[in-house]
């Protein structure tokens, strides 16, 4: 991580990682180990568990297990905010069928994003499992637990929002008749998520994400068991049961505005500054997933070694001169639709902030598959960023912020308005508005969802919030983003997306993870 600790992996790992997705081979288990440090001999000192903690969060940077697959850039190609893009049609087909909806069960990225989180849960369980039976000092031990706690339930939480029907593993699996494992009941997922962030509460620091460097802490569990609350509760309409606890809607808003009110966050002023690089980690940050180049990569064939973002250089626009412009050459997936530009009230500065526009460059572009002629300006090659050194692709340190306290405010203010409390949920509101100089509108559910598309446009929440609003509201908003605008290129066809509801929104399950079950694991309805 930046200047703090480092997201690098540790080789004993790659030993003991045996979980979903990750291999059925027994010449794998016949090698010998990498080096001396292996599990039977790790896991004795404080130094031991620190190095098997950044291993955990290393998994959080992994957007290559199998092919390209950057979760948040992948939930806003499914929303009605951004298509798939690229090169051509047929530069990356597996990226355009989660824009299309017709999503293979063979589709190598959808088992990268399977492999990816597995990966992160099985480190974050053996660190659990071996913490107890080491004695180390109380303060660290309460701390460690609590930081694989959150891990564990922030892999799980994108696992199951991505395919709902998921084994749930708390445990090493070590014998290989423990590898197949059966799909658990969905609600025991999520009350095991929201049993983790509940636990892991009382260990984390009341502190600001800078002054941790980036590790977690007690206000990023809190606004992310809001998060799980809202989504589940919308999905699903149930509370959670954290253990003997039950996460109802009044716990949840606690959480939230403990956040509000206790942890010191608050908005930048300046809206565009957020995703620059001096603004990382920044006073609105809850939860950044932290992205480097400071030590340099250049494996094609193992991207996710190094500490860079892929997302940064696949959504960055195909400029034809790098020379002339505020941008190097990105790959240019996950255009952004014009259903996304027209939801920007007209003076609203948000949307120039978000949405690069094919008029802001000086010389030309290169013009890939579903051109629209606009471009995410958060997550992008922008210069500022630009690698020092390494294989260029690699190396964006761009962090995905991944919890800011606007989002908090707006998840408060929503909790607040379903119960009809539109008085508490104004200020809130009215709060993430006047930062970027805009009127009051009334707090109510419709305004709340309309400013969260805007605010946090092209960070990976708008699909999520679309299927906790219902199917019908997620089939209506997806099958209407089809709408041409000035600056599209390409047949009509190119663009028009129809939702399945047959799916629910849910990814399937990939077809080689089914095989290797011996067909434990059954496949997601609609597919």
């Amino acid at each position: 991580m930046k200047n703090i600790f480092k997201y690098k992996s540790v080789k004993w790992f790659l030993g003991i990682n045996m979980l979903f997705g990750m291999t059925a081979c027994s010449d794998f288990l016949d090698e010998p180990p990498l080096d001396t440090r292996v599990d039977a001999n790790f896991f004795q000192t404080q130094s031991d568990f620190e190095e098997a903690l950044v291993a955990v969060y290393d998994v959080l940077q992994w957007n290559t297990v199998v092919g390209f697959h950057p979760t948040p850039m992948f939930m806003d190609i499914a929303s009605d905010d951004a298509y798939a893009g690229g090169a051509s049609r047929t530069d990356s087909p597996n990226i355009i069928e989660v824009d299309q909806f017709n999503i293979r069960t063979t589709n190598g990225e959808i088992s990268g994003l399977w492999r990816k989180h597995y990966i992160g849960i099985n480190r974050a369980n053996v660190i659990l499992e071996k913490l107890e039976g080491v004695e180390l000092d109380p303060d660290f031990e309460a701390s460690a637990a609590a930081q694989a706690k959150f891990l564990r339930a922030h892999f799980y939480f994108d696992l199951v929002r991505i395919f709902e029907n998921v084994p749930l593993t708390l445990t090493q699996l070590v014998n290989p008749d423990e590898y197949n494992q059966p799909q658990a009941a969905v609600s025991d997922i999520y009350n095991q998520i929201a049993l983790d962030l509940e636990e892991a509460i009382p260990g984390l620091p009341e502190a600001t994400i800078a002054s941790t460097g980036g590790r977690i802490t007690k206000w990023a569990a809190k606004a992310m068991l809001g998060r799980v609350f809202l989504f589940y509760n919308g999905v699903y309409g149930q509370d959670l049961q954290a253990g003997s606890v039950t996460v109802d809607r009044a716990r949840a808003l606690t959480h939230l505005e403990d956040v509000i009110t206790q942890s010191g966050a608050d908005l930048v002023s300046d809206y565009a500054s957020l995703w620059r690089s001096n603004n990382e980690l920044s006073v609105e940050a809850i939860w950044e997933i932290n992205y480097s180049n400071a030590i340099p990569w250049f494996d094609w064939g193992y991207i996710q070694g190094g500490e860079g973002n892929m997302q940064a250089q696949m959504q960055g626009p195909r400029v034809a001169d790098p020379g002339v412009e505020d941008y190097e050459a990105g790959w240019s997936f996950a255009p952004v639709t014009q259903s996304l530009y027209d939801a920007f009230e007209a003076n609203d500065p948000r949307r120039a902030a978000t949405i690069l526009e094919e008029s802001e460059f000086n010389g030309d572009l290169t013009i890939g598959y579903q051109h629209t002629g606009y471009f995410s300006k958060k997550y992008t090659t922008a210069k500022d960023y630009k690698p020092t050194s390494g294989q260029q692709e690699h190396n964006w340190g761009n962090n995905y912020r991944s919890i800011r306290f606007a989002d908090v405010l707006l998840m408060a203010a929503e909790l607040h308005a379903q119960t009809g409390a539109v008085g508490a949920a104004q200020p809130y509101l009215d709060r993430v508005r006047a930062r970027v100089g805009l009127a009051p509108v009334p707090a109510n559910i419709e305004n709340i969802w309309r400013e969260r598309r805007v605010e946090l446009a092209l960070e990976g929440h708008r699909y999520w919030d679309l299927l906790r609003q219902g199917q019908t509201a997620t089939e209506t908003a997806i099958n209407a983003s089809g709408t041409r605008g000035d600056g599209y290129q390409g047949d009509q066809a190119d663009f028009n997306t129809a939702y399945r509801p047959a799916t629910r929104g849910f990814f399937p399950i990939p077809q080689n993870e089914i095989d290797l079950s011996n067909g434990l694991l059954e496949q997601n309805d609609g597919y």
